[in-house]
């Protein structure tokens, strides 16, 4: 199965544009056809903010962005994928706990 991290952009940018609309706050066509081009462009250098964040140890917003993403969504098992990104980044945050935990034990 030929997966291309593009598929994944497509998927996630169409959660993120149902949920929104249902929410009442529709983007612009505009701005989700650019937002689209930029994540799939072949050799784009975009990088999101979190995936920064991520990168290097930092704090990240799960709850605040994804998290509220999933819990305005309609159709609760209608985005796998943003379920699938919120466990990772979760899984993130409770490793960055724990490693801080370990290195500033009380």
């Amino acid at each position: 199965m030929d997966f291309l991290l593009s598929d994944i952009c497509e998927d996630l940018a169409a959660s993120v544009d149902a949920i929104a609309e249902a929410a009442g706050y529709p983007p612009r066509s505009t701005v989700m056809d650019n937002t689209r081009r930029t994540l799939t462009a072949e050799g784009s250098a975009f990088t999101a903010s979190m995936l920064r964040d991520i990168e290097g140890g930092a704090r990240i917003e799960a709850d605040h962005i994804i998290g509220d993403l999933i819990a305005r969504a309609p159709d609760a098992a209608g985005h796998p994928m943003l379920d699938r990104v919120y466990t990772h980044l979760k899984a993130y945050e409770n490793r960055r706990a724990r490693e801080s935990a370990a290195a500033n034990p009380q």
